[in-house]
């Protein structure tokens, strides 16, 4: 997987834990999460039994820990090693932990659910998503959108990339009016929940909003019309 920067892995994990914390676990970031952990999981079992022993332990730690050191973040204990011996003490502690039946060998399940565990509480290092921050972050973030290449813009941008994600379900790339409604329901979620200006609430409204959106009249909206409808149309209604 290709993320580029500290802020498209912050954006990553905020996703990714919020559809965890959820239970939809459906998002396509957490999905990539899952499929991470079990890529971990699956290099480190060289026997192929299924299960990893304490000495198969090493490859799946680094394995894992590696995409979150990359932006930094030491979510493994990397820190906390001295020397060869603490980091090998430190992870017979992690295998003990992580071995819930005790059976000296650990479970895919029982190392997804030790894993996602952790990202949750390391969550706490995160910077707050863009829709889930209070009414003045929102607001201050969605003001300063408006100057290209800033954080807050890089934030819009993202969000309505998870927005159009959410909705296109058949993944064509594409969103259909039948798929409309779940795209702007996220896109205004925040508004609702901070008591901000929330247009396109009525469905005379959102087949009209459709309609415009569809610029070249093909019955479904690309991402590219998407995003432009928003930024104006949502987002700028917001502090006007």
């Amino acid at each position: 997987m290709d993320i580029r920067c500290k802020a498209e892995f912050d954006f990553f994990m905020q996703r990714a834990l919020a559809s965890f914390k959820e239970g939809s676990n459906t998002d396509d970031c957490y999905i990539e999460l899952y499929n991470i952990l079990l890529r971990a999981f699956v290099a480190a079992d060289v026997d192929f039994d299924g299960k990893i022993g304490m000495e198969e332990f090493d490859v799946m730690i680094e394995s894992a820990a590696s995409l979150p050191r990359k932006f930094s973040y030491s979510w493994w204990d990397e820190a906390a090693y001295t020397d060869e011996a603490s980091r090998k003490a430190n992870h017979e502690n992690l295998f003990k932990v992580i071995d819930a039946d005790g059976d000296e060998a650990v479970s895919f399940n029982e190392w997804l659910g030790f894993a996602l565990a952790r990202y949750t509480e390391k969550a706490a290092e995160l910077p707050v998503a863009f829709d889930a921050s209070e009414k003045d972050a929102f607001l201050a973030d969605v003001k300063a959108s408006t100057t290209e290449g800033s954080e807050a813009h890089r934030k819009l941008y993202w969000f309505n990339v998870k927005c159009f994600q959410a909705a296109d379900a058949d993944r064509d790339g594409m969103v259909d009016e039948s798929e409309f409604n779940k795209m702007i329901d996220a896109a205004t979620a925040a508004q609702k929940r901070l008591g901000l200006p929330c247009p396109f609430t009525t469905p005379d409204e959102r087949k009209e909003a459709f309609i415009k959106m569809d610029e070249n009249g093909d019955q479904s909206v690309s991402f590219d019309e998407w995003l432009n409808f928003s930024v104006s149309e949502i987002m700028a209604k917001v502090v006007s």
